[in-house]
């Protein structure tokens, strides 16, 4: 197959406004901030990618990343061979782009490649990248500072209602106790829960925390101390009363690797827009392969789905409705907690038009 070459890449920042605002430990959330990549090639498909941060300004730094520092490098190149796009954005940039938003905007651009890889194939990515099941299962997410019990409950009973098993609540709450035990109690034995620190506490407390959510029955402490101390990540693992998990802000195939290496977590959490794309969550995926770790992805349920399920070691994706109906072209809807990979060559995410008129804040 001849080569694709790039003729544009768009960078285009949509400010989406949450229906509600909500909390947790790190913060006050009241819109989704998203940069969108648009690829264009010379005579074939356009690709699209994305990635987004809750609240804040990051989509106007992110912007300005993807614009004047990556579309420049990215014009004229083969959009058929992400993995040498990628380090071709990467390396004059490996300086600024070990973390943060300059790796976001990378994440951002290479979903936008690979989803033109598939579409000149004429493959979901899930296909090509060994198709091992067409479905991954999902689990509920959210349970923010800000809910009411009532609420609370109303969203873990939404989500079993949508067939999930599960649901992810916040803590650092001085009702954590009261809420969990609530949700045990209305949700029953056999619905799983999963809890989120969101980094809020040092090894001693992350230890307490963690008897009262074995007894509890609570099925892992998600980031539990701050995530650039592995050193302290890897001690709460040791010593938690339940499985750790931890990644969504981690970067690369190299903070992964770490993290498999010490045994700091036991489910890795990578977030396809921010450990630096499709490439590097593949890489991610035969790494927890590798070491027998389960992949629950953080957020970007839609890119996520085709990735996680091709790969053994993918287990489940996060499920999390951050965008209203009509921003994206096509809907992934549940089917018994599942969610259906589309047949649809690419990745199958597409931004509507009318999401770009309403929501652009370039």
């Amino acid at each position: 197959m001849p080569g694709l070459k790039i003729r544009a890449l768009e960078a285009k920042r949509l400010k989406i406004p949450l229906a509600k605002p909500f909390s947790s430990s790190l913060g006050v959330y009241k819109h989704v901030d998203c940069l969108a990549v648009l690829i264009h090639t010379e005579g074939g498909p356009s690709g699209t990618g994305y990635t987004t941060v809750l609240g804040g300004e990051g989509g106007a730094a992110m912007t300005v990343y993807a614009r004047d520092e990556f579309a420049p490098l990215a014009l004229g190149q083969d959009a058929l061979a992400p993995e040498a796009l990628w380090h071709r954005l990467w390396a004059p940039n490996k300086a600024r782009l070990r973390a943060g938003l300059g790796v976001y905007a990378l994440s951002a651009v290479d979903i936008a490649a690979w989803d033109i890889v598939g579409k000149a194939a004429g493959l979901p990515l899930n296909r090509l990248f060994g198709g091992h099941r067409q479905s991954v299962p999902a689990y509920g997410s959210g349970g923010w500072h800000t809910l009411t019990d009532a609420e609370l409950l109303d969203e873990a009973q939404g989500s079993a209602e949508k067939g999930m098993s599960g649901y992810k609540l916040k803590i650092g709450t001085p009702r954590d106790r009261e809420r969990i035990s609530m949700l045990r109690r209305e949700m029953g034995d056999k619905f799983t829960l999963y809890a989120d620190a969101n980094q809020k506490y040092n090894v001693r407390e992350a230890v307490e925390v963690s008897r009262m959510l074995a007894d509890l029955g609570v099925a892992w402490m998600e980031e539990p101390v701050i995530a650039d101390s592995l050193d302290d990540l890897a001690e709460v693992a040791r010593k938690s009363h339940v499985p750790v998990a931890a990644g969504e802000n981690a970067y690369m195939r190299w903070g992964f690797r770490e993290m498999c290496e010490r045994r700091a977590a036991a489910y890795l959490q990578p977030d396809v827009g921010r450990c630096g794309g499709i490439t590097e969550l593949m890489k991610v995926l035969h790494l927890a392969d590798a070491y027998n770790l389960p992949v629950a992805t953080h957020l970007a349920h839609d890119v996520s789905a085709g990735p996680v399920a091709a790969s053994p070691a993918g287990a489940m994706v996060e499920y999390m409705e951050l965008f209203p109906p009509g921003t994206l072209t096509r809907e992934f809807k549940l089917e018994k907690g599942s969610l259906r990979v589309p047949d649809v060559p690419g990745h199958g995410v597409e931004f509507t038009p009318e999401a770009f008129k309403r929501f652009g804040a370039d």
